[in-house]
């Protein structure tokens, strides 16, 4: 009597035991498929990163300088215009501390009581564009601040009259 009992129940724990094993199996099965998604979606994460990471090309001089935008209309408006080809501005010394050129076109304007500093890349008026070496206090719109700023760009720039060409640089 005891076998009759035992035979089935092991039959029952062979079956059930082989189930649980074909889920593992089939839940390992489609893990790499989520892995390869995941990844997948990453790697197209990234390269919307890469699109939005646009920077202000500053060519000057024989110098390439290279700005990061700030978050306003006036620089997204600043890239649009940039997206159709680079544009050249002469630049003049002002006030022994900027650079200002007139723009081709206008920009909006999103001015605010700011001190600049070197570096600075500055929309004035709404259709003048400035790169400061040295310190303003005024209520202006900040475009771009250059990188790895340091006591060249005033060399860079140079004294008297530049041209400067804008362009859009992919980081």
């Amino acid at each position: 009597m005891k076998k009759l009992i035992i035979i089935p129940l092991l039959l029952l724990t062979v079956l059930l035991y082989g189930c649980s094993e074909r889920q593992v199996n089939s839940s390992t099965a489609t893990e790499p498929e989520s892995t390869e998604q995941t990844t997948l979606t990453s790697e197209k994460n990234s390269e919307n990163d890469k699109e939005t990471q646009e920077m202000l090309k500053i060519d000057v001089n024989g110098h390439t300088l290279l700005a990061d935008f700030e978050n306003n209309s006036s620089a997204e408006a600043l890239k649009e215009k940039l997206k159709n080809g680079s544009i050249e501005i002469e630049m003049s010394d002002y006030g022994s501390f900027e650079k200002v050129g007139d723009l081709p076109f206008s920009l909006p304007r999103n001015d605010e009581n700011i001190t600049t500093e070197a570096g600075d890349v500055i929309l004035y008026q709404g259709n003048k564009l400035t790169i400061y070496y040295d310190t303003n206090s005024w209520s202006f719109t900040r475009i771009a601040k250059i990188r790895n700023v340091n006591t060249d760009l005033k060399k860079i720039l140079g004294s008297g009259d530049i041209s400067v060409r804008l362009s859009l640089e992919a980081e």
